[in-house]
């Protein structure tokens, strides 16, 4: 499940997506609320989880993300 939107509507709050090592905010946008730890979300072309959100309140939140692990193959015997 993925989860955001990029345009501006009504009920929507700043998000900003960052990385926890850094504290670079890789992607800002507007959602209808603040994403689940471990909800995966599409930054740019990457897919990122969700660590921890950090001061999240009804006007705002902070959300760290990781990228996210490739999905494994199964290997199907020829």
């Amino acid at each position: 499940m993925f989860h955001g939107r990029s345009a501006r509507g009504a009920g929507m709050i700043p998000v900003q997506y960052r990385d926890p090592e850094t504290e670079e905010i890789l992607e800002r946008r507007y959602e209808d609320g603040a994403p689940g730890i471990g909800t995966r979300v599409k930054i740019g072309f990457g897919e990122f989880e969700v660590l921890y959100r950090w001061r999240c309140v009804p006007t705002s939140c902070i959300v760290y993300v990781r990228r996210a692990a490739a999905p494994r193959r199964e290997r199907v015997a020829a």
